[in-house]
């Protein structure tokens, strides 16, 4: 890690550990409600300031023997400790879940759409990623709760543990949770008009296709190159000359989205041409399939067709 800084090394150090921790206290689930064992509560800093707030008043009540003093630090101190279950109670019995695996593209944003229920009503939640910084704020009960990811490298990931933070009702102490649910999202390649990989590969590959291409024979007509000529033939028939004439195989259909067997960059770039050449198909309403050098899926149309061609060459 050489770019980052001694406190950016630490940090990362403190998260494995901690993360260790988490995976076994709660493994990721399809759903996930928090209870009592899933919930941490420390006092925020201003409760800490509250703390010595309360033992100055009590050094001074009993100091000057003033039981106003004395009674004001106890009633300070039992609103104090009352918030430790306020806090509590407003965080628990949250069930969290992710229906749908979340998708975008490389290097945009990509929408995890969690839906919360419960039997009662929360408020002031925080919910963000963990290591990432945008926060969201439902400062209202709500049913879902919609978080950003930024994709920057094409593949299938599982969900970062999602922190749930409330200082309700007075900001003296924070209960918290991370939350590790079953569901991964999916970060597809850029689309990219781009075709210069794809282009470079048919030219590599227009030997094999006249290899594979049929061949006719036809009179010889004033143009024709020598080279295609038949002597065998011509040595028999010398007043009859043929020459060899192929057929080569068409392109591919254009409702056939084929990615070459590339790697490195000329594959990334081809599959950025390829999410390309998918979505202007989906959207012109044409029937289409997908050829990789792994597999090839049948031609056909819709948003569920379409999900599953991203897939494969998110996974290429």
């Amino acid at each position: 890690m050489p770019n980052l800084t001694l406190k950016q090394r630490l940090y990362q150090r403190y998260w494995q550990l901690i993360s260790r921790y988490l995976d076994k206290r709660q493994p990721a689930a399809d759903k996930v409600t928090l209870v009592q064992k899933l919930i941490f509560i420390l006092p925020t800093r201003y409760g800490w300031w509250f703390v010595l707030l309360i033992a100055l008043l009590y050094l001074l009540g009993t100091n000057y023997q003033n039981n106003l003093i004395l009674l004001l630090c106890y009633l300070l101190l039992s609103v104090f400790l009352v918030n430790i279950g306020l806090a509590y109670q407003n965080i628990s019995g949250l069930t969290l879940q992710c229906q749908h695996a979340a998708a975008g593209f490389a290097g945009t944003d990509t929408t995890v759409t969690v839906n919360l229920s419960s039997d009662k009503k929360h408020f002031m939640l925080n919910m963000n990623f963990v290591q990432h910084n945008e926060t969201v704020l439902l400062s209202q009960p709500a049913a879902t709760a919609s978080l950003n990811l930024t994709g920057t490298k094409r593949g299938k990931y599982p969900l970062p543990r999602i922190k749930i933070t409330s200082q309700y009702p007075f900001g003296l102490w924070r209960a918290w949770s991370y939350v590790a649910l079953a569901q991964p999202y999916w970060v597809y390649p850029a689309p990219d008009a781009d075709k210069s990989a794809v282009n470079v590969a048919a030219t590599d590959t227009s030997q094999q296709a006249k290899t594979d291409a049929g061949e006719t024979l036809a009179p010889y007509r004033a143009g024709d190159s020598v080279r295609h000529i038949v002597w065998k033939r011509l040595a028999r028939d010398p007043a009859n000359p043929v020459v060899r004439q192929q057929h080569f195989s068409a392109q591919a259909e254009p409702s056939w989205v084929v990615v070459p067997a590339l790697s490195g960059d000329a594959l990334e770039r081809a599959l950025r041409y390829a999410c390309q050449q998918l979505l202007q198909l989906e959207q012109s309403g044409s029937s289409y399939g997908l050829k990789t050098p792994a597999l090839t899926l049948p031609q056909a149309k819709g948003p569920q067709h379409l999900q599953r061609c991203l897939q494969e060459l998110a996974l290429c």
